[in-house]
């Protein structure tokens, strides 16, 4: 699952590992100290620094694949603003995280979220950053 996020901080990215990953499964990233501070999950790291990019079963090459697919998809919209950004990055993550769901069920994964007049109305003043579309727990704000 791919969940974009404002920021880089320890919290931040704890919630996200608590919203797209089961508690306790194995997690393997890079060894930025975001990553490192992960609780609740069996952590493995590679140290790019130390030019280490897998060893075993640990690599990320995972995340590294999925960027490979956001460039090609965002150079079709040309010149995006960083103000826009977000919003192409979170039509991306829908569409990867729902892609086992066929079109109708997206649609109506869309219009869910578009009916709703909380989610509309924070989406009208650029507030999406709490809301999030789970495959396990649908639409919730965090």
């Amino acid at each position: 699952m791919i969940q974009a996020t404002r920021d880089f901080t320890v919290q931040t990215v704890q919630t996200a590992a608590t919203i797209a990953v089961q508690a306790g499964s194995r997690l393997y990233t890079d060894s930025a100290s975001s990553y490192r501070a992960l609780q609740g999950y069996v952590h493995a790291f590679v140290n790019h620094t130390k030019k280490e990019y897998a060893r075993g079963d640990v690599y990320e090459n995972r995340a590294e694949c999925l960027f490979s697919l956001l460039k090609p998809y965002l150079r079709v919209f040309r010149g995006i603003s960083k103000t826009t950004l977000p919003g192409y990055i979170g039509f991306f993550q829908f569409l990867r995280n729902f892609r086992q769901q066929n079109a109708c069920e997206q649609a109506e994964l869309i219009l869910q979220a578009a009916l709703d007049p909380t989610i509309a109305r924070k989406a009208k003043k650029g507030e999406l950053g709490d809301f999030c579309i789970s495959p396990r727990k649908g639409i919730f704000q965090q």
